[in-house]
């Protein structure tokens, strides 16, 4: 079995998106690997061993100040078989003798100057890595028309999901829609109101229940709308549980070159719980062999495309919808399909 060091600038414990590196390294664990995960923030729950790293407060200077924490501990680092490396942190690599994999889940999401600053850090992560890791073939496709990258691996890690912790609960007669994530208006979260108003007035007996943190929370949770119910993160447990009892999950994010790269953890997540998805149609949002239980629509007509199809389902169309969605979680999306590519990819490394 092999020591596997991990270099996260993931937050564990508050970071919702630090959900991937810790099914994968708990996944590595538990088939015997030693893996042990150098990060910010703390999460007792973890089954790997985790080292704590200061992070600054001062968006900006995050990744620097990690980078900086972690430049004192390179000796301490390098005494494993391979290293795991995210890509904010991937300067680190010329200091580090040990073979390395670059984790890329994703390109600078953000807008403006914060993302301006970032793009060259991620540009110079792929060209000087040797292996790597990308969430989907579109990413893979970006990475190679984007960088002068000469890696000699790239693999393909999607987005999973823990299919015992996500898993349909009692579903109701009223018709569920949720979203979950972050509340932003670059994500035209703004639109999912007046689908829940729409849909009332084309005759739909329906909710909408939005759960996250972002720049429209507050506009959100100040609307005065029958059947909309708006609360800040969720922590996993709880977010599962109230996922498994909706019936309709919606992907509302535009088309832009980050979430055309991306694989949305809650597009798994929903179909895991039982829920049919519709969104707005781009090459992040889509999936092979979901045809039935996954709807994408030209974002213009995503409001009004979404309540013509929840008209045209009766109660015996939606939960048989709902089950195929299920199965598709099971068998092509759980993690330890994710788990099966890192841990070959680690093997051949080892192994050259």
């Amino acid at each position: 079995m092999a020591k596997i060091v991990w270099l996260s600038s993931r937050f564990l414990g508050k970071d919702l998106c630090s959900t991937t590196q810790i099914n994968l390294a708990n996944g590595l664990f538990s088939r015997g690997h030693n893996v042990i995960m150098y990060s910010p923030g703390k999460d007792e729950t973890v089954l790997f061993e985790h080292i704590t790293i200061s992070r600054s407060k001062i968006r900006g200077l995050r990744a620097f100040s990690i980078r900086r924490s972690l430049k004192n501990k390179i000796k301490e680092i390098e005494n494993a078989d391979v290293i795991l490396i995210d890509w904010p942190l991937a300067s680190l690599m010329k200091k580090i003798t040990t073979k390395t994999i670059l984790i890329d889940r994703g390109p600078p999401a953000h807008r403006g100057i914060f993302a301006r600053m970032q793009w060259p850090y991620w540009r110079k992560a792929w060209n000087s890595a040797k292996y790597g890791t990308t969430v989907s073939e579109a990413h893979k496709k970006f990475v190679m028309e984007n960088t002068n990258t000469n890696a000699l691996e790239i693999a393909l890690i999607q987005a999973g999901v823990d299919c015992e912790l996500f898993r349909p609960q009692g579903k109701s007669t009223k018709l569920n829609l949720v979203y979950h994530g972050s509340l932003d208006k670059n994500r035209s979260i703004m639109s999912l109101p007046s689908l829940l108003t729409e849909a009332k007035i084309a005759g739909l007996d329906i909710q909408l229940h939005l759960h996250g943190q972002g720049d429209c929370l507050d506009k959100l949770t100040s609307l005065k709308i029958d059947g909309l119910e708006v609360t800040s993160r969720l922590e996993q447990k709880d977010l599962a549980n109230r996922l498994g009892s909706y019936d309709v999950g919606i992907l509302p994010m535009p088309e832009h070159k980050v979430w055309n790269l991306a694989s949305p953890l809650k597009l798994s997540e929903y179909l895991a719980s039982g829920l049919i998805v519709s969104g707005v149609d781009h090459s992040g949002h889509r999936m092979n062999n979901t045809d039935g239980f996954v709807k994408l629509f030209e974002e213009d007509d995503l409001v009004t495309s979404t309540i013509n199809w929840l008209k045209e389902l009766d109660e015996t169309k939606l939960r048989e919808l709902q089950a195929q969605a299920r199965k598709k979680a099971e068998e092509d999306i759980d993690w330890a399909i994710s788990v099966d590519v890192l841990e070959n990819l680690i093997s051949s490394i080892i192994e050259d």
